[in-house]
Parts: C-alpha cells; sequence; structure tokens
C-alpha cells in the first residue's frame, strides 16, 4: 500500500529538529479586545454578518507557504516547509498544491463531481473518490481539498436553517454556532463576525480537525461591469491545521491572493485534463 502522500513528502525533505510544542494544549485563540454585549446576537444576525465576508469572493487565487510540522518514527520533533497556491471557485472548484524549489510535488483538488490528490513522489500515484459514494478508503490528506474554503472562512452559510437552541453561544469571549449539516464549528468574532477558529466535526460532534486563523489579508473581488462598488473579503494569512489524534500540524500562509480570474484555468479543475498532464503512474479508485 502507499504511503500518506505528506509522509512520504516529509520524508525526503532535509528535517530539523524544533522545540515548542508541535500541538500546543490549548487550541483556544487569545481573548478578543473587544467584549462581548450584553445581549447576543441571533443565528440569523450573526451568520448575516458572517456571510458579508464569507461570500465577497467568488474565486480566489493565492500564492502560499506550507509548512509541516510532525512526530517521527524515533519520536523526534521534524520541520520542514515549501511554496504552494491555493485556488478556488465557486461552488466547489478547488487547487491547493505543495511545491519544492518550483516542482509539484502534491496537487489536491475537486470540483462538483468529485476530489483528488496527484501524488508526485516515490510512487506516483493519484487517487480520485466521488461524492455521494461510499469510500473504501480515505485521500491520504488530513483533510479532502473541497473543505479547504470553508477552513479559511470561504464558504456562505445558509441563514434560514438554524440549529437547534442555544443557536448562539459565548465562549471565550467569542460567539460559537454550528451550522446545521456542515459538520462545522465555527469560532467567531463578536465584533467582525469573522472567524477566529473553525472545526471538523463528526456525527457526535467532536472536533476530528482544528483550523486556527489568524492575521488579516484584503482581497478584492473581480471587478463587474454590473456590480459597484466591488466587494472585498477580510481571509485570514495564516491557517494552522491540527488533525485530532494525531501530533502534527500544517501552516499555511497566504503571501498573497487575489480574487482576478486572470490567473485561473478551467483545466486546473478537470481529473482526466490534470492526468493527462501529470501522468501519474497508477490511479487508486477511492470509492
Amino acid at each position: 500500500m502507499a504511503k500518506p502522500a505528506l509522509v512520504v513528502l516529509l520524508s525526503i525533505l532535509v528535517s530539523a529538529c524544533v522545540h515548542d510544542p508541535i500541538v500546543p494544549e490549548n487550541l483556544t485563540p487569545d481573548p478578543p479586545q473587544a467584549e462581548l454585549p450584553d445581549e447576543l446576537p441571533t443565528y440569523v444576525e450573526l451568520i448575516g454578518r458572517y456571510n458579508e465576508n464569507a461570500g465577497a469572493l467568488d474565486r480566489l487565487w493565492a500564492r502560499t507557504k506550507v509548512e509541516l510540522r510532525w512526530r517521527d518514527e524515533r519520536g523526534r520533533a521534524r520541520r520542514e516547509s515549501g511554496d504552494g497556491r491555493l485556488i478556488f471557485e465557486r461552488p466547489l472548484n478547488t487547487a491547493w498544491t505543495v511545491e519544492v524549489l518550483g516542482d509539484i510535488k502534491l496537487w489536491a483538488g475537486s470540483d462538483v463531481r468529485g476530489f483528488w490528490l496527484f501524488d508526485r513522489l516515490g510512487d506516483g500515484v493519484a487517487y480520485y473518490g466521488a461524492y455521494g459514494r461510499p469510500l473504501s478508503q480515505p485521500l491520504p490528506l488530513p483533510v479532502q481539498p473541497e473543505a479547504v474554503p470553508y477552513l479559511i472562512g470561504l464558504v456562505p452559510v445558509d441563514p434560514t436553517r438554524t440549529p437547534p437552541p442555544p443557536a448562539v453561544e459565548a465562549i471565550d469571549g467569542y460567539l460559537v454556532v454550528e451550522p446545521p449539516g456542515l459538520n462545522l464549528r465555527l469560532t467567531l468574532d463578536p465584533v467582525t463576525a469573522r472567524p477566529v477558529r473553525i472545526d471538523l466535526t463528526d456525527g457526535l460532534g467532536q472536533s476530528v480537525l482544528t483550523s486556527v486563523l489568524t492575521g488579516e489579508l484584503s482581497v478584492a473581488a473581480t471587478p463587474d461591469d454590473r456590480v459597484d462598488p466591488v466587494t472585498t473579503a477580510v481571509l485570514p494569512k495564516k491557517a494552522e491545521l491540527y488533525p485530532q489524534g494525531d501530533e502534527s500540524r500544517m501552516t499555511v500562509t497566504l503571501v498573497r491572493a487575489s480574487g482576478d480570474d486572470q490567473n485561473i484555468r478551467r483545466k486546473w479543475f478537470d481529473f482526466d485534463l490534470l492526468r493527462t498532464s501529470l501522468k501519474p503512474d497508477e490511479v487508486v479508485n477511492l470509492n
């Protein structure tokens, strides 16, 4: 069986010992500067404010820095880093790369039909899974590509589907909601309603992956003659991803980003065209 792609990527890079914890004991963001209001907003009000930012961009093209931290088989803490791209186009088109010295090592992506990963390391394997069908094995990544836009607050939430009370909770100075049907827990700033932490949850509501968001990066949408003024989204500068039960961390830092579609190519969201271009030695059907 092929090794998980991230494990292979980590093993081929030069390792460096680190001393600070890979996974902090507390993943709760620092307390916000503003105090919570005496009366909490309703779920509809809060999600409406969240959606103003989350729905401002129809597409995103970003250059990224990627840092991977893990503990090896001898218990030693390791750290590696590389460059990449993060590309998103509504509703489900994504492309997410990890590159070493300009050479693409991993290419993960999705469209409206399914999701995939091209592992261009030693094994040269591509993985493909279709939505709505059982998976015989998971994608060898901590998160499926179509979930990444959710984890940085790029996807609006349906305000008409309200959770049972208490729909809005105050925890550690933040506002916390769990939109129905999304397996997400959003920890929102009380002033901006932008996320500072997003958890992917299982069927029991337990966190399976935590994304801690810090910093700010303003990105303007593509100018459109029918839209005036041009909208702007404020994205997190950094997302730190922590899978539960695994002493590892992936940090994705947005270096520069644009909402313009001039850098986006339709072929980046087509598995068959990518397979022709990237030429994997084997294709594994995850279903």
